[in-house]
């Protein structure tokens, strides 16, 4: 295979085994720590609502979706690129990061 459409692959896959690897996490865990007695995270307002009741551990699952999503990502490029391993590994990383910021924007 050529090193260009490697490389492209490489970035491809990253990003849709990251986001895999992410939803997974994030639509199990509500089983793993439920959220507040009534708070409803369907909605924007429910979330908003529900923030004030949240504690510490709330947040772990989704950190660990963003964490393990950007990791495997990296990982899966790094292994398919086929120069510059390290830097193909860090963009995974860098589209994670504008990813996440992009929805706390939102």
């Amino acid at each position: 295979m050529h090193p260009i459409l490697r490389n492209v692959v490489a970035i491809v896959a990253g990003v849709v085994v990251g986001g895999i690897v992410n939803g997974a996490i994030i639509s199990i865990s509500a089983d793993v720590i439920p959220p507040p007695e009534g708070a409803v995270l369907t909605t924007e307002e429910g979330l908003k609502a529900a923030m004030q009741l949240m504690e510490p551990k709330h947040f772990i699952m989704p950190w660990l979706a963003h964490a393990m999503g950007s990791l495997v990502g990296g990982m899966l490029a790094a292994l398919i690129a086929a120069t510059q391993k390290i830097r193909f590994a860090l963009s995974i990383g860098l589209v994670f990061l504008l990813g996440g910021i992009y929805m706390v924007i939102l």
